[in-house]
């Protein structure tokens, strides 16, 4: 299984998923995780993408709770394979 880190923001009224040479956006959070998939699903092995969120945007108040609700981990099947 590989793994990759990514940074994931919100900016502009879009989603963004920055790292590892990867840079993607989408308005909706399952729309840019369809694109990390498409980008990533065509390697040979699965994937788990750790998304974690860029606490600098968020006010300051909520920053205790970004670890439960903006951290998590996307697992991303072979293309061609379903679970």
């Amino acid at each position: 299984m590989m793994h990759r880190d990514l940074v994931l923001t919100f900016e502009r009224d879009c989603w963004h998923a920055r790292g590892d040479g990867l840079d993607v956006e989408h308005r909706e959070l399952r729309g840019l995780e369809e694109l990390i998939e498409a980008r990533l699903a065509a390697g040979g092995s699965v994937v788990e993408v750790s998304l974690k969120f860029d606490t600098t945007g968020l006010p300051s108040w909520l920053r205790q709770y970004h670890g439960h609700y903006c951290n998590y981990t996307l697992y991303v099947p072979r293309r061609g394979v379903t679970s």
